[in-house]
């Protein structure tokens, strides 16, 4: 009796809740993990660079000025004397006029470049919002788990009740009662471990939204399975339009195609203009003068090295656009994978229900008979685990649906919050 006493005392301690403690729904969950992860933070911050990079290339076709002023003062150690030099003050202005479009090359490939780190931003969230449900079901999946625990445990504290009642009638012998007590005692541990789990998984829920530290105190269910399907050739599609690293892929290809663009204008010429105004002299304002300038720039021989650069960007191009087609086909791979699971989870979810329903029934046969003073204490033991086990199934086979639908729409790409 006093092990039972302990491990009640334990399942009060670990059942205390705060009474104001707030409710994190599956979409408030999601929706901080996307504003606070580090891995998103991160990946955001890399496309802001990018975008600056897009800027800097840009820059080489808008005008430059620099401005230059100096002066000179020239000395002897020997007489001890110093001269006054001449003054300088300069402004030049320089405006590229045509590079036979190596600078627009650049932009489109430098925009390429962030549209791919976009789309790498969106396969990154798409795991973290996967990781977020996945932890939310979890949490759903163990706190469905302790309602069963805390039902095996009431049945079993009837069982005692009736058992002691008829052994101080004299109507059953004492290894009744004592059967009775030790099946209580196990259900009460169970009780206590099915708390732990949920501790556990709110620990892996904080974590999964990137705040380790954050308090996740009471949750909404959503292990209920929804009736809304697709169909195979229609979920491959999809995947194959809206897949974020497919697309990733595609602004991969886009920018090495740029790239080889780029490279086979090595030798193409460049036509700049400048002009410039300058003041001079032992006085700052003794002299002035204007200069004007168009300067084209024609490499002729370069050792062979834009020749090398070319076969280089081209074999890269060749890789991008193969490495597609894996990308493609283990999308493709994925998505009928996951189709078929989340069928068969469906099936087995149907198939657990019943055995559920069944399991039921035994159980309340099995009460009332020994509530009568006509069952045994076996057969209670029996019935009542056997409930609780059909009924954990059913907990699993739910959670295993809403498990295989994530992995079929994480296959597709493109998660927001919540699956209607």
């Amino acid at each position: 009796m006093k092990k039972i006493a302990f491990l009640s005392l334990c399942i009060l301690i670990l059942s205390v809740q705060p009474i104001n403690a707030a409710t994190h729904t599956l979409e408030e969950c999601i929706a901080i993990a996307v504003e606070k992860h580090p891995t998103l933070v991160k990946a955001k911050a890399k496309i802001d660079s990018l975008k600056a990079v897009e800027s800097q290339m840009a820059s080489d076709g808008r005008l430059q000025a620099t401005l230059n002023s100096g002066y000179e003062k020239t000395g002897s150690s020997k007489n001890d004397t110093t001269t006054p030099g001449p003054y300088e003050t300069s402004v030049t202005a320089t405006q590229s006029l045509y590079d036979w479009g190596k600078r627009d090359l650049k932009v489109k490939s430098a925009k390429s470049n962030t549209s791919s780190a976009v789309m790498d931003y969106i396969t990154q969230k798409d795991i973290v919002i996967s990781d977020v449900r996945t932890s939310y079901y979890s949490l759903n999946k163990a706190g469905r788990e302790k309602t069963i625990a805390e039902e095996r445990y009431k049945n079993y504290q009837n069982r005692l009740k009736w058992a002691k009642t008829y052994y101080q009638v004299g109507t059953k012998p004492k290894i009744e009662m004592t059967k009775a007590e030790s099946d209580l005692a196990n259900a009460k541990l169970t009780l206590v471990k099915s708390q732990a789990s949920i501790e556990q998984a709110r620990a892996s829920l904080a974590a999964a939204m990137g705040l380790p530290l954050i308090e996740i105190e009471k949750m909404t269910d959503v292990l209920e399975i929804s009736d809304k399907e697709i169909q195979i050739k229609e979920a491959i599609e999809l995947a194959l339009s809206q897949k974020g690293s497919i697309l990733s892929q595609k602004k991969k290809i886009e920018y090495q195609k740029f790239t080889l663009d780029l490279t086979k204008k090595g030798m193409t010429p460049d036509v700049t203009a400048s002009a410039g105004y300058s003041v001079y002299g032992e006085n700052s304002l003794d002299d002035n003068g204007w200069n004007a300038r168009v300067t084209l720039s024609m490499p002729l021989i370069d050792g062979g090295l834009t020749k090398s650069k070319i076969q280089s960007a081209s074999k890269d191009l060749t890789s991008a656009e193969a490495e597609m087609q894996n990308i493609e086909n283990d999308v493709k791979l994925s998505v009928r994978k996951s189709w078929y699971a989340l069928k068969e989870a469906k099936e087995l979810l149907v198939s657990s229900k019943e055995a559920e329903k069944v399991a039921k029934e035994t159980l309340d046969l099995a009460l009332e008979r020994y509530k009568t003073g006509v069952g045994n204490s076996l057969e209670v033991s029996d019935a009542v685990d056997s409930f609780a086990l059909a009924q954990t199934n059913t907990v699993t086979a739910m959670y295993q649906c809403k498990q295989s639908h994530l992995e079929l729409e994480l296959s597709i790409g493109g998660l927001e919050l919540e699956a209607k």
